[in-house]
């Protein structure tokens, strides 16, 4: 590759590219589309060559439109476009695919691309103060001074977003309210949890970008609790994503019958304790199974890295409303030295991860055994272990209590509460919800909603009858 100080073979200086690394990442994606989402910031305009970008743009292109891009198909959408001679023809195309080795290190060899395209940045902006500098035309030397600090600052505003005047956007929000109003549906994604005082207490329901907290002691129902949200998301809005770390996919399987079909987990264990009428309920529930828009990832423990690119990847190719962490404590953690800094690493990218894809993502988290030691078990914020990372990065925070799991014999048997123990634009509390820990289901309470301490009146499960 061309480093910084390269000389041509006329002793002329080359300005910094890496071709091979730009060679690479094209032939990279030639042979495994996928290898997108681990590009990082990479942009057709960091290529130092022409016919590399143009590559790359109608690499983009087809992949973005659920095209396959290999070398044929390239070779078809670039000649159809005129743009086939101006990036090497079919040979080139075969010798980008054939020349590398696979797509494992694309997300250096993109890196690499870009460094070399800010070196070619400070360059440029170093020729052009040494410009000004030979032809002052009357400034000050502090006035160059300024400008080439000017021209250096605008090479780093380039490589990051640049922040947004808070009023720019103060329009588009009243536009959003009048709307609102005027009694037309609102713009912003909103998705409904299925539980109806959950939803309530949410202003409506969770918010794309929102990185939602599910915590609790163990059996408190937190996988049973986020995957109800999940069945009803897959069911009613769109396709859900479930990194299920702890549980198989088989045991998730057949939770999700016996929710569907309120069927008990034991019968779905040993078929033959089932009746004669259980079978339709099976049936129907198999059937809303298949069609359901639900994906699950059971990699057994995965990176934050591996969460990021499979969630992108199902959101490009299917479109995606919800994603599920289960949970905090297998997620393959970084290589900070402290471990609170290397929770804070994951929670603050799940955030960035939901407000770059505008989903809601839900992480479940354990708490710590302090709990056991108060008369009083209902959690608080500081029983969240590595609380201060998660309750920074959290948009909401929700406890699960039963107290029937401590207290046999309560009045509230049957009974979660749902803690808001935060929710940054809305208010704290709690709610009531319906426990059927034989079904791994958890149902709206029937009117009335009385508990802790109040015997709540029976409450129906969702299911089919």
């Amino acid at each position: 590759m061309n480093a910084p100080h390269e000389l041509d073979d006329l002793g002329v200086r080359v300005p910094p590219a890496a071709i091979e690394m730009e060679q690479s990442v094209l032939g990279a994606l030639l042979l495994d589309n996928d290898a997108i989402d681990r590009l990082g910031d990479l942009r057709a305009e960091h290529f130092y060559r022409y016919e590399h970008r143009l590559i790359f743009e109608t690499i983009q292109k087809m992949v973005m439109a659920a095209r396959s891009a290999d070398v044929m198909t390239v070779f078809e959408w670039m000649q159809s476009a005129g743009t086939l001679d101006r990036a090497g023809g079919l040979p080139y195309l075969n010798a980008l695919a054939g020349n590398v080795p696979g797509s494992a290190n694309i997300a250096r060899y993109a890196q690499i691309v870009v460094d070399r395209w800010k070196l070619r940045g400070v360059l440029a902006a170093l020729d052009e103060v040494g410009a000004m500098v030979h032809n002052r035309n009357g400034r000050e030397v502090d006035e160059i001074i300024a400008e080439a600090q000017t021209r250096l600052e605008s090479l780093a505003d380039a490589a990051v977003q640049a922040p947004q005047l808070a009023a720019a956007s103060l329009a588009e929000l009243v536009t959003e309210l009048d709307a609102q109003f005027h009694g037309e549906p609102s713009r912003a994604t909103i998705v409904q949890t299925g539980f109806t005082d959950v939803d309530q207490k949410l202003d409506g329901g969770m918010r794309g970008g929102d990185l939602v907290v599910v915590a609790g002691r163990p059996s408190m129902g937190k996988t049973a609790f986020s995957m109800g949200i999940a069945d009803h998301v897959a069911g009613h809005v769109g396709p859900t994503l479930v990194f299920s770390m702890e549980m198989p996919t088989t045991q998730l399987n057949m939770r999700l019958l016996a929710r569907a079909g309120n069927l008990p987990i034991a019968k779905l264990k040993d078929g033959s304790k089932m009746v004669d009428g259980d079978w339709p309920h099976l049936t129907r529930a198999v059937e809303h199974m298949t069609d359901l828009p639900q994906y699950v990832d059971e990699s057994g423990s995965v990176s934050l890295p591996d969460i990021v690119s499979r969630a992108r990847a199902l959101k490009r190719r299917e479109g995606l409303s919800l994603i599920v962490v289960d949970y905090l404590g297998l997620v393959k953690l970084g290589k900070e030295e402290r471990h609170d800094l290397q929770i804070a690493a994951v929670t603050r990218g799940l955030k960035e991860l939901a407000k770059q894809l505008d989903v809601p993502v839900v992480l479940l988290c354990q708490l710590s055994r302090g709990v056991e030691n108060r008369p009083n078990k209902r959690p608080q914020m500081s029983d969240l272990r590595d609380s201060g990372a998660i309750e920074q990065d959290a948009d909401v925070i929700l406890f699960l209590y039963r107290d029937e799991v401590y207290n046999p014999d309560t009045a509230d048997k049957g009974v979660a509460e749902v803690i808001f123990a935060k929710q940054r634009n809305g208010s704290l509390g709690k709610v009531g919800l319906a426990f059927f820990g034989d079904r791994a289901k958890f149902a709206d309470l029937d009117a009335g909603r009385l508990f802790g301490g109040h015997e709540p009146k029976p409450a129906r499960a969702r299911g089919f009858d």
